[in-house]
């Protein structure tokens, strides 16, 4: 066994060195927090992301042997992101405000070349007879329940991981393994207590008594996964959000209270604000350039477009007017059809 300690500590050495701050490791067995999630599918809490209530989905949550075979680990990562700089309410007219995680090129990629990094160190410390399968955020696993398993952090009530003394402005990403390394104590306190701040800012109420979130309501759902219309009743609770939300975090006295970390995944390169008059006049070609190595690339331009309306009709700013004038006559799409009328609407009806 002493050799597998001696392993665990070289691979949260190289962790270290590779930009991810925390590194524990939690049992692949039993799934944490499984039953839990279950419950949150079948309240319909997913929006239309349906991809996480199928079958093989769930079951794989369930269980990491069907992921990976013989697994007996889940190494638990997290990487630091820039947080937000402006204060929450602030956002100069005709902008909207982009989420803190996006303004750097994609996460995925950058995390993703940093845990195969990672996977290469570790197979070169057991000679290469060790399976490894590795994910950021994207695999079938509920990493945030495994990372409290491993230590790391506790599960806030805005139901994102808070890391003591270090906040939640960080990635997450996982290593699954057949190599037994010793386990880490989990991580038990309760970082909230009688807190309420996330539950009071939220715009839209989607913040769960049981630290989860309806994510058919939360903004992050809204602007970026959901590919249909923003309801009528959440549009005029967007704000200045143009793509996600970190009102939740902002607010949380966890994030207040720590200092500006040191950011592996380099300086953003986009804004914390964009211009929406401007993106209004977008070719294709421009939504590309602008956003093909970022997060926004997943909203695709429709969305995109459908979001700056929004963002603009909450402004009622007069000098987006022609511009959505001019959007809701050439768009046939019905989803940026229905976000110009909208924002036509509240323009022209605050000037009554």
């Amino acid at each position: 066994m002493h050799h597998l300690t001696q392993f665990r500590e070289k691979i949260k050495a190289e962790a270290l060195r590779l930009g991810f701050a925390r590194t524990g490791i939690a049992p692949a067995q039993p799934a944490p927090h499984y039953q839990e999630y279950l419950e949150w599918i079948n309240a319909g809490y997913y929006g239309d992301m349906h991809y996480l209530a199928r079958g093989d989905s769930l079951a794989k949550r369930a269980d990491t042997q069907l992921i990976l075979e013989g697994c007996q680990r889940v190494i638990c990562l997290a990487m630091p992101y820039h947080r937000p700089e402006a204060p929450q309410n602030e956002c100069p007219p005709g902008h909207g405000r982009i989420s803190a995680y996006a303004r750097t090129s994609d996460y995925h990629a950058i995390v993703q070349a940093r845990l195969t990094q990672l996977e290469a160190f570790i197979h070169e410390l057991t000679g290469g007879s060790t399976a490894l399968r590795s994910y950021v955020d994207t695999g079938p696993i509920l990493e945030r329940a495994y990372a409290s398993t491993a230590g790391i952090g506790a599960i806030g009530k805005n139901a994102n991981l808070i890391l003591p003394g270090a906040g939640s402005y960080f990635f997450l990403a996982e290593i699954l393994t057949d190599l037994p390394l010793p386990m880490d104590e989990p991580f038990t306190r309760d970082l909230c207590g009688s807190c309420q701040r996330c539950i009071e800012a939220c715009p839209t109420g989607c913040i769960l008594p049981n630290r989860s979130i309806d994510a058919s309501r939360c903004l992050s759902f809204l602007t970026i996964e959901n590919k249909g219309e923003i309801p009528d009743e959440m549009k005029s609770r967007v704000g200045n959000w143009f793509f996600g939300c970190d009102i939740c975090q902002m607010v949380c006295p966890h994030n207040a209270r720590t200092d500006r970390q040191f950011d592996p995944l380099g300086e953003p390169h986009l804004s914390e604000f964009i211009n929406l008059i401007e993106l209004l006049t977008w070719e294709q070609a421009a939504f590309t350039d602008a956003f093909q190595d970022t997060a926004l690339s997943r909203a695709k331009p429709r969305g995109l477009i459908r979001n700056a309306a929004v963002v603009l009709g909450n402004q009622a700013d007069r000098n987006a007017l022609p511009l959505l004038k001019d959007l809701l006559t050439r768009e046939s799409d019905p989803v940026i059809q229905d976000a110009s009328r909208w924002a036509i609407h509240q323009i022209e009806g605050d000037q009554e």
